[in-house]
């Protein structure tokens, strides 16, 4: 219902040094390190595993691997007609491969946005994370306002919208 087409990845994807980009399935998060700079602190692995499930079931949901390892997942919940929350997990690892993972990120909304006739893709990034920031605004999201308190652990996040 919501996947991406292997097709698609390959024909629009970058292509990543011993690796590439494959639809996601549950099992890609046994051994995934990408946790710990990613959601609120308080999250247990086990919960962020089922969260993770949960959201590929509500959207598209890809993985980027590297030597059979996983370095990030991206997905996009699909809220309503039209409407999608993007989200992504990155592996430390991921930052060797910038180009190929902003190139991965750019394809996956704008295939997103097609084949899913969305008008508005939405994220929400921590406010101090001044790198994801700058990320999120190279990716061409535009921030809409500060979500106070927004997490679990009560940071303060963007509210963004692709432009």
């Amino acid at each position: 219902m919501y996947s991406i087409d292997q097709n698609y990845i390959h024909q629009y994807f970058p292509k990543i040094p011993n690796g590439g980009y494959v639809p996601f399935e549950p099992r890609h998060l046994i051994n995934f390190e990408g946790y710990d700079t990613h959601g609120t602190t308080s999250a247990t692995n086990q919960n962020r595993e089922q969260h993770i499930i949960h959201q590929s079931k509500c959207g598209p949901t890809i993985t980027a691997y590297i030597d059979d390892r996983v370095v990030a997942i991206f997905g996009c919940v699909i809220v309503w007609s039209g409407m999608g929350e993007a989200w992504s997990l990155f592996h430390q690892e991921a930052r060797r491969y910038p180009i190929a993972m902003t190139k991965g990120a750019n394809a996956f909304f704008d295939i997103c946005e097609i084949l899913f006739s969305l008008h508005r893709i939405q994220i929400t990034v921590r406010s101090n994370d001044k790198r994801a920031v700058s990320w999120a605004r190279f990716l061409h999201f535009e921030s809409e306002g500060l979500l106070k308190q927004y997490s679990a652990d009560k940071q303060d996040y963007f509210i963004m919208r692709r432009s």
